[in-house]
């Protein structure tokens, strides 16, 4: 990758990264290791609010490579759409952990293992609107790749060969450090703060292809 600077534009999308790394900010996408799930309870309308801000400027880029032929309002919607559904499950999940009466009881370094216990555990009641929500907590998160990956195929035909494989690589580190973050924040610090990292590469990297992307239709629309 050329070191040549993101756009201006572009900068407030480097709140994504840097709220994973920083993750007991509560802003966000993974509750943060310390469990201090009453304030991330509390912060969902500034991480609602800090995602929004952070992808406009994607969209308004986005848009500028060509007209829409459906893969753009489909990586609009489907960002959104995670966004949204992922901070309404997460209510959802924290409230059905700090409901469970063990919660208040166990001692602080043993909430740990007890939150994994009760979030590996899935509800089953089909008629309960917040266990059904809290069951699918991850369902964003999965999708999010794929999100991602549409988003992909947007940049893709402005770039050269090698720019693709680059790109294709960016995508393969966001996804690999998103899973790393979701398997390991509970468990080795040391992992989780790599994985974290390869996380922020991989998106630092799409937002750098996306701008030569936008770049190379500007020269040939001149």
């Amino acid at each position: 990758m050329d070191n040549i600077p993101l756009p201006t534009q572009l900068l407030p999308c480097l709140a994504i990264p840097f709220v994973e790394l920083f993750p007991n900010l509560c802003l966000g996408w993974f509750c943060p290791p310390s469990l201090n799930l009453l304030q991330y309870k509390k912060m969902w309308y500034l991480r609602i609010l800090l995602q929004f801000i952070a992808w406009i400027p994607v969209f308004e880029m986005l848009l500028s490579l060509g007209p829409d032929e459906g893969q753009f309002s489909l990586a609009v919607i489907g960002t959104m759409g995670c966004i949204v559904v992922r901070n309404l499950t997460m209510q959802k999940q924290i409230d059905r952990v700090i409901g469970t009466p063990l919660w208040s009881t166990v001692p602080r370094e043993k909430r740990q293992a007890l939150f994994i216990i009760i979030t590996k555990n899935k509800p089953m009641d089909v008629n309960n609107f917040d266990e059904m929500a809290a069951r699918y907590v991850s369902a964003p998160t999965k999708m999010a790749p794929i999100v991602m990956y549409v988003i992909m195929t947007l940049i893709n035909p402005h770039l050269g060969d090698d720019d693709t494989m680059k790109l294709m690589a960016a995508l393969a580190a966001f996804t690999v450090g998103g899973i790393g973050i979701g398997g390991t924040r509970h468990g080795s610090i040391a992992l989780d703060r790599l994985f974290r990292c390869v996380f922020g590469a991989g998106f630092v990297a799409m937002l750098h292809y996306l701008a030569e992307a936008s770049d190379a239709v500007l020269i040939k629309s001149a």
